[in-house]
């Protein structure tokens, strides 16, 4: 993985959950992770307005623009950090967190795999394929406003067109591989949704749908074996 991710993950996991794993910690740890990566860059919701700018003016906030300048009145308002700005810094903090969850909490040997594929983030073995697909639903700006995030994870409509459509390549590839979809965000419509590519689709801030992917993972592979040739 890379850096600072994998320093935030390490030290998130060790203030939250070094000594229990529960539901409330799980959420915890991801949230803190994204938001330790969102202060990192600095990439929080803020806006400018143009038109003092023009005058040497500075005027700015934190959070949502306004529909007008709070001094000259202008409507050239803009947001500063958008969506696109975030959307790779979070998803390196989801893919981090989990990688090491999963490393540290239940020793499963993961591989990261961009550069090597594009359907996946994560292979067990290349017959188990793991696509991370998280996000924050707020974030706390410096001030300490809160901005609340639309449709986090994979309550995304196209988040989760792009993981099905990684499952449907992966299959043509691999008929008989595991396709596993982690979230942190999941909609009600695809809670236990399997079908003929997604193997299974799993929310990584409840502990029993992670032991269950880990179910699934052993009843596949020689689990021991394997974590015994990767030095786990």
């Amino acid at each position: 993985m890379t850096e600072p991710y994998d320093s935030i993950a390490h030290d998130t996991y060790n203030k939250l959950l070094a000594n229990s794993v529960t539901n409330p910690r799980l959420r915890d740890y991801f949230n803190t992770c994204f938001q330790n990566s969102i202060d990192h860059y600095g990439a929080y919701q803020c806006w400018a307005c143009v038109a003092c700018l023009r005058q040497g003016n500075a005027t700015q906030g934190w959070g949502e623009p306004p529909s007008t300048c709070p001094k000259c009145h202008s409507r050239l308002i803009y947001e500063i950090a958008t969506f696109q700005s975030r959307a790779p810094i979070v998803g390196n903090a989801f893919s981090s967190a989990f990688y090491y969850l999963m490393q540290e909490h239940f020793r499963l040997p993961l591989i990261a795999t961009p550069g090597n594929t594009r359907t996946h983030d994560f292979e067990v073995t290349p017959e188990i394929a793991i696509e991370a697909k998280g996000s924050p639903s707020s974030v706390v700006n410096p001030d300490g406003t809160i901005t609340h995030l639309d449709r986090p994870g994979m309550e995304r409509s196209d988040t989760k067109k792009k993981a099905f459509d990684n499952a449907r390549t992966y299959r043509q590839r691999n008929a008989t591989g595991l396709f596993f979809v982690v979230s942190n965000a999941i909609p009600s419509d695809i809670v236990g949704y399997r079908n003929r590519d997604v193997t299974a689709v799993f929310d990584v801030t409840k502990v029993d749908r992670l032991q269950a992917m880990m179910t699934e993972i052993e009843d596949k592979i020689d689990l021991p074996s394997l974590r015994v040739r990767r030095g786990l």
